[in-house]
């Protein structure tokens, strides 16, 4: 035999080989369980960034996750979207907490039951809100803030990401404590109404702190106090409401893994031990700091019970404010 057919059929045994090899990692590629997890919000927000930090963590090698932004209705969108897909443990929704707890409250029809509809699978994290000012406003402090509107109550303005969202009934709940109604004012997201904020537009803004931050720290704006429990490591000089005497606005949005009610159990355990599992990675601790997140585990039972006690403390809020949605 030539040298030269030699070299060539040898060239061709090789080839063939490696498109076998690349035929069999793609069949196995093919054989991972594509799990797609649902967002009722636009990409770039935390929701958004949280459920794709942990797509990149999942410690399951058998499975791909796929994040699918689902807009409308509050977030609402993306949990019937959850609910519509098969109940095979492959479509999940992240959530935050307001999502499930207020805004199906504040409907004349509501879209789902969550405690009915839904299995709680893990709670992944929480964040608090913030109360704001524009930067170059002469406050500096809550209580100069709450002296300043018992002044000026006509000028009292707040922003929120929307009408029924949760930094809107805090806004309601603060007008309450301090005895002078704050004017709402909604927008179509945070983004449009911190815009407005800065410009001089609006008064005040009650946002999610994960917002607030690089803001607050370029002197853009100011925050005045935050809805944690305890102080944060990140904005040490802010009083939390609670400090300030105002406990009833003391507020963390959870963030949750679900699924359809009707996934089999085994499924639920395995996703519930696998969100564990992937809350303790270096890439979602990195993550947690990045977004301003405090990474929180609760297994199903527990977020269960999350849900209902946050169902009860909305229901007579909701029930006062007269807000309802068709």
């Amino acid at each position: 035999m030539k040298p030269s057919h030699f070299k060539r059929r040898q060239l061709l045994s090789v080839t063939a080989s490696l498109l076998a090899s690349l035929s069999g990692l793609a069949h196995a590629q093919d054989q991972r369980a594509i799990r797609r997890v649902f967002v009722g919000f636009p990409p770039g927000g935390t929701a958004d960034n949280l459920g794709r930090a942990l797509a990149n963590q999942a410690p399951d090698a058998k499975s791909v996750y796929v994040i699918e932004n689902k807009s409308g209705a509050a977030g609402q969108l993306a949990a019937l979207a959850t609910l519509q897909a098969p109940a095979d443990g492959n479509h999940l929704l992240l959530t935050p907490s307001s999502v499930l707890t207020l805004a199906p409250q504040l409907y004349k029809t509501p879209l789902f039951n969550p405690q009915r509809d839904l299995q709680p699978l893990a709670c992944l994290g929480d964040h608090s809100f913030a109360l704001a000012v524009s930067g170059r406003s002469a406050i500096n402090s809550l209580a100069e803030y709450i002296a300043w509107v018992k002044s000026h109550p006509t000028l009292a303005t707040f922003a929120s990401p929307g009408l029924g969202s949760a930094p809107h009934f805090l806004g309601v709940q603060m007008g309450r404590d301090i005895g002078t109604a704050l004017t709402h004012v909604p927008y179509r997201g945070v983004a449009p109404g911190l815009q407005d904020l800065m410009a001089g537009q609006v008064m005040s803004s009650f946002s999610p702190l994960p917002t607030l931050l690089d803001l607050h720290q370029s002197g853009r704006i100011r925050i005045l106090a935050v809805t944690s429990a305890t102080r944060l490591s990140s904005l040490p000089e802010v009083p939390t409401f609670a400090q300030a005497g105002l406990p009833n606005l003391q507020l963390v949005e959870w963030y949750g893994l679900f699924a359809s009610a009707k996934t089999p159990a085994t499924a639920v355990a395995s996703l519930s031990a696998d969100i564990q599992k992937s809350l303790k990675t270096p890439g979602m601790l990195d993550a947690a700091k990045r977004l301003e997140v405090n990474l929180r585990y609760e297994d199903a039972a527990t977020l269960g019970k999350m849900v209902a006690q946050d169902q009860e403390r909305w229901k007579g809020l909701v029930a006062q404010s007269g807000v309802q949605l068709d």
